[in-house]
């Protein structure tokens, strides 16, 4: 079985395009994702609509319970005009968490927060990620941090995170990851392979000029372009 794990589509149209079409072209058995569809770019509805019709398997991220339950700030409003009252009622409830036994591993998959208190890397000591595997978990896997990573820890236990389909750090690609195991607790292969896609990403930053109201749009351009995270740049300058 081939599950396309995606997260962090994040209102980007063309990304989201070219990761539908790279996992139609591998075959692909179902898509599961790990939330934050919505936010930060300017297709938001495109982006949440899609997931819809597409994915199995569909996680409420900090970006779609901020948005669904009005958390962030007032410059939210466009988001909130752009999906309505019935979408924003959906994300809200979306589920947190997804578990799966696959190729004998007991498999734990989240966005990151709401579920982690404070965002925490791949990287980060052992003993403080402990928790993310409590009662009985030996793989975890979430977005959120918008860059990919895979480490191994002791006893057996696997942590990955995912990368971002349309909002990647450090390096300005469509991100997710293809994963080819057996359904069930029998032992098998788990395969789990990062995929990096080459996008229109001049596309993107179309759409983000050509709409209104958006905010923070100067930021945004600058992460899908470079991959520097943007949100530190003057305000006053991106309304």
């Amino acid at each position: 079985m081939k599950i396309a794990l995606i997260a962090d589509l994040h209102g980007n149209l063309p990304a989201t395009q070219a990761v539908a079409a790279d996992i139609e072209k591998r075959g692909a058995d179902a898509i599961w994702c790990l939330g934050d569809m919505v936010g930060k770019g300017p297709s938001s509805v495109e982006t949440f609509d899609w997931a819809l019709e597409n994915c199995s398997v569909i996680l409420r991220g900090n970006w779609d319970e901020g948005i669904a339950f009005r958390q962030f700030a007032e410059n939210d409003q466009y988001y909130y005009d752009q999906l309505g009252e019935a979408r924003m009622k959906k994300l809200g409830e979306l589920p947190l968490e997804h578990h799966a036994w696959l190729s004998g591993r007991h498999v734990r998959l989240i966005h990151g927060r709401p579920i982690m208190p404070q965002l925490q890397g791949t990287y980060e000591p052992e003993q403080d990620l402990a928790w993310l595997f409590d009662p009985d978990f030996d793989t975890v896997g979430y977005g959120d941090i918008h860059h990919a990573g895979l480490r191994a820890l002791h006893r057996g236990r696997l942590l990955f995170s995912l990368g971002s389909v349309g909002n990647s750090i450090r390096l300005p690609m469509a991100q997710y990851a293809m994963l080819s195991c057996r359904p069930g607790r029998e032992k098998a292969d788990f395969d789990l392979q990062f995929i990096y896609l080459n996008y229109d990403a001049e596309r993107a930053v179309r759409h983000a000029r050509q709409s209104p109201g958006m905010p923070h749009r100067q930021a945004y351009i600058q992460e899908v372009t470079t991959g520097v995270y943007g949100r530190a740049f003057n305000q006053a300058a991106e309304k």
